[in-house]
């Protein structure tokens, strides 16, 4: 959903940027899960693929951030000496409503966890994006009540 919701932000920005996702477990071509293609479909951000990529599939030459939803998947990277540390960010970070750093994956849940994850995980992104660039469209939206 991540993936989604970061292609679908930096296009509507306009801004030339690859968006790629990739777990730390070796999924290699695990279909995302049904759950997440069903939120990414009614919130209109298709995801741009469908099967899971391991991290160490990717070139850590061509990234600039890998964020991170949870402190486990920031630890993985640190330990496989991925890509340095000072570019690993978890998502939370990000979090205008500040609910702390981690953002619980939903995958086991019901379909409401994924539509909560969902959004938080946009406002995050959001919150991201607008942190490490230029000042320019402010999202301006106010954090959803406390659940």
């Amino acid at each position: 959903m991540a993936q989604a919701i970061a292609a679908a932000e930096i296009a509507r920005r306009g801004w030339n940027v690859e968006v790629t996702s990739a777990g730390i477990h070796d999924f290699q071509g695990a279909m995302a899960a049904r759950e997440a293609r069903l939120v990414c479909e009614q919130f209109g951000t298709p995801m741009p693929k469908l099967l899971s990529t391991w991290f160490k599939a990717l070139d850590p030459a061509r990234l600039a951030w890998v964020l991170v939803m949870e402190q486990a998947h920031a630890d993985a990277l640190q330990k496989a000496q991925f890509i340095p540390t000072d570019r690993i960010r978890l998502l939370g970070e990000f979090d205008p409503c500040q609910r702390g750093p981690e953002v619980e994956d939903p995958i086991g849940q019901k379909q409401a966890a994924f539509v909560a994850t969902y959004e938080r995980l946009r406002e995050c992104i959001v919150g991201f994006l607008e942190a490490t660039h230029p000042p320019g469209e402010r999202s301006g939206e106010a954090c959803p009540p406390s659940r």
